[in-house]
Formats: C-alpha cells, structure tokens, sequence
C-alpha cells in the first residue's frame, strides 16, 4: 500500500554548485559538490594514458589517477576514487586548471568535429555535381590533386550505379583529410 505523503512527490534535481565557489547553505550542497570534484577525478581516469600526460597534471596526482586505472574490482578502489576527490577538493587551483584543459580539449574536438563534417560535404558535393563542385573545391584548396579527385569521383559514381561499397568515396575521404591535417 502506498502511503498518501509520498503519492506524486517529486525530487527536483538540484546542479551541485562549484567546489571552488566555498559558499554552501546546507551539508547536502557540501556532499553533492565534494561528489562532483570526485566526479571530475573518474572522468580523468577514464582518459586514456596519452590524454592524461597531455594534461601536464603534478605527478602525485598522475600516479594516483595511473594506480586507480591499474585496480581492479574491490573496496580498495573506492578509497582510491576518495583520495582522488580529497587531493583535488584540498588543492582548488588544480581543479580550476583541470576543468579548463577539459574545456579547452573538449572545443578542440569540436573543431575538428565540424572540419570532418566540412570534408564530407565538399566529398558529396563532388561526387553528386561533378566538375562543377570540383573546381570550387579546387578554388578554396589549390594543393589538392585534381586529377586523383576525377578518378576517385568517376570511380565513386560507378560503384553507386552498381550498388557496390562505397570504397572510393572513403579514399576520397582520407585524402582530403590528409590536406590539411
């Protein structure tokens, strides 16, 4: 049976405030956001070992994160996520620093996100209107190779027209790809 005080209840989401921002008007905004500092320790675990170098992050700090990586199953990970959350929560700088690099790595793949998508379209433009969208491509990379491009689109259209794997158009791909990067 249902008890009548708990029928339509609803638990509002609160946003846990900022570590950094020290001003908390109860000791569940205290937890909520210690729990996201931890948080924001796993989501670097979670990085593969290179991204984690790249971060130039103190190397007591790296060690920690490196020796929860390298745990498995068991209570002794918990305290490793805790310690994690404890050294950044008594170090505030290196949590402004970190959120920034993550800011600052996540707007790059962003970039290079909608660079990808840019070369996708000029592939299908290319592929779908021919010379016409060729010479434009040509116009805004003049280093591309316009007879390799022919060849990849001619070759595209036929496996279409024959229902086949769109091999070319992936070559295609790559190459222009490799024009900038």
């Amino acid at each position: 049976m249902v008890r009548p005080r708990n029928v339509n209840r609803v638990k509002k989401e609160v946003e846990a405030r900022a570590w950094e921002q020290e001003e908390f008007e109860s000791r569940t905004q205290i937890k909520q956001a210690a729990q996201a500092v931890t948080n924001l320790g796993l989501q670097i675990a979670n990085m593969t070992d290179t991204e984690i170098k790249k971060l130039n992050l103190p190397d007591k700090f790296t060690d920690a994160i490196f020796l929860l990586k390298s745990m498995d199953k068991g209570p002794a990970l918990k305290r490793q996520k805790l310690f994690i959350g404890k050294m950044l929560r008594q170090d505030e700088p290196l949590i402004i620093e970190i959120k920034e690099k993550l800011a600052e790595q996540e707007s790059k793949i962003k970039q290079q996100n909608a660079h990808f998508h840019k070369l996708e379209q000029w592939r299908d433009r290319m592929i779908s209107d021919g010379d016409s969208a060729l010479s434009a491509f040509l116009l805004h990379y003049p280093q591309a190779d316009r007879q390799a491009l022919r060849q990849w689109i001619r070759n595209a259209n036929k496996e279409a027209a024959q229902q086949k794997p769109a091999k070319s158009a992936k070559e295609m791909f790559k190459y222009l790809r490799s024009l900038e990067w």
